[in-house]
């Protein structure tokens, strides 16, 4: 009975934590209180403040959650363009693949780095995402036959934020990208052959 209650008790936290992240994708950061997810989230207000008694713990266990999963989702993407041999424009379109990814969260990702630049709390959380997202690009680029990869990985994640940020803020403004981002890699694939 025990092991049941603790089972149902961790599928409310996470669905408050996930409700807090569709609050932030709204409304941002600042909409974030304990009242706000309790209504949205149709959890009852003392639960919300039993599970997270803090905003600020709030805050930061719904980005470790989302970092969490993104390092899931990007190390199951960065192992299969290891396991693959792929041209520069193969390369370009598993990168385009992670880049026009539908992630409802997309929004409250951005929130959170700001958030996080402010609230030192998070940064470590911050960190295992960038750092997710810079393994996919190495296999990324080791996979279009760049042979130091490592040394323009960060380089990568700024592009993929960069697009990703303007996609949200116009997602028309995505589609040229795509197609200047598969000529990188093809110049990137040629320049190493």
């Amino acid at each position: 009975m025990a092991a049941g209650r603790q089972a149902r008790g961790e599928e409310r936290r996470l669905h408050i934590l996930r409700t807090t992240l569709e609050v932030i994708e709204r409304h941002g950061v600042d909409a974030v209180t304990h009242r706000a997810v309790s209504d949205a989230s149709d959890v009852p207000l003392g639960s919300v403040t039993y599970y997270f008694p803090s905003k600020d713990g709030l805050l930061r266990d719904a980005l470790e959650l989302w970092a969490a999963e993104e390092v899931e989702r990007l190390g199951a993407l960065a192992a299969s363009i290891e396991a693959a041999e792929l041209s520069p424009r193969e390369g370009a379109a598993r990168w385009s693949e992670l880049l026009s990814a539908n992630d409802p969260h997309q929004v409250a990702q951005f929130e959170l780095y700001l958030q996080a630049a402010r609230t030192p709390e998070l940064r470590d959380a911050v960190r295992e995402a960038f750092a997710a997202y810079e393994r996919v690009a190495v296999a990324g680029l080791r996979a279009v036959g760049l042979e130091e990869p490592e040394s323009v990985a960060a380089l990568f994640v700024a592009l993929a934020d960069g697009m990703g940020l303007r996609r949200v803020a116009d997602p028309d403004a995505a589609a040229p990208f795509k197609a200047a981002l598969v000529q990188l890699f093809e110049a990137l694939g040629a320049r190493e052959r």
